[in-house]
């Protein structure tokens, strides 16, 4: 019944916001600043019937998931070296910390300089982006200490465990549910930033299909790729999350029990 009514509450949810955006492009009357649903259904169906439209989620989506899989690559080991590793923390937290508040916006001319306008620059900044908000996240939670894992790692050193053998067979398995839920997380940045980069000297791309429509004034296209990148982004992290607690299930459970304890 509460799955049931979570599901009634979605689609009432959903069917509200169609109405209010029915009612706010019959009041307008004007396709330039409200398009109704149904002409921004009909770019849909026509970019479906040309094809265009998987062009465009496909770039986008693999643009997004390089830039992350290389912040990742990037990340994970130097957050893990500086959470456990004391000189490697002296050296890289100042920037680090330093980097939280510095906006990846003002590093795109210099990303254009660097690696001009083509595929390399647009993966850079969203690499960057990705790094700045997936470093600290690894960090802290490398850092943490609930009591769960000081436990863990009470009982590791009674065991005998050598440091390296306590981070490598507990505290990592153990940090790995949050680190897989912080990466699926990773790609809302990588969506922001994607767009942004495909502004410029682009072919295919929900960013360069909103900036078309922009300049073209065409505003049922710029509706229709904030559409269908919003329900992309929710199908992909619904999914996603459900593998992740099917593979960390134990995880979950661990969680219930000192919930409950």
């Amino acid at each position: 019944m509460k799955k049931l009514g979570k599901k009634a509450y979605g689609v009432i949810y959903i069917i509200c916001i169609i109405f209010l955006w029915w009612l706010w492009s019959a009041i307008t009357n004007k396709e330039l600043f409200a398009p109704s649903p149904k002409a921004t259904i009909d770019v849909v169906e026509n970019l479906f019937e040309t094809g265009a439209f998987f062009k465009h989620l496909w770039s986008s989506f693999l643009r997004v998931t390089t830039g992350i899989l290389i912040a990742t690559a990037i990340s994970l080991p130097l957050g893990m070296a500086m959470a456990w590793c004391k000189p490697v923390g002296k050296i890289f937290r100042p920037i680090v910390d330093s980097l939280k508040f510095a906006p990846v916006t003002c590093f795109q001319s210099l990303i254009v300089l660097y690696f001009g306008i083509g595929e390399e620059m647009k993966i850079s900044l969203v690499t960057i982006a990705c790094i700045f908000s997936f470093l600290p996240t690894v960090l802290q939670i490398c850092e943490d200490s609930t009591d769960e894992i000081v436990k863990l790692k009470e009982t590791a050193v009674t065991m005998g465990f050598s440091y390296p053998r306590m981070l490598l067979h507990c505290l990592i398995p153990y940090i790995t549910p949050s680190l897989v839920a912080s990466f699926i997380n990773l790609y809302a940045v990588g969506w922001t930033y994607v767009v942004i980069a495909e502004t410029n000297n682009t072919q295919y791309g929900l960013g360069h299909l909103m900036y078309i429509g922009g300049a073209r004034g065409k505003t049922a296209m710029v509706f229709a790729a904030i559409i269908t990148l919003f329900v992309f982004s929710k199908l992909f992290n619904m999914i996603a999350t459900w593998i992740t607690r099917k593979i960390f299930k134990w995880r979950i459970e661990d969680e219930k029990k000192s919930v409950t304890a």
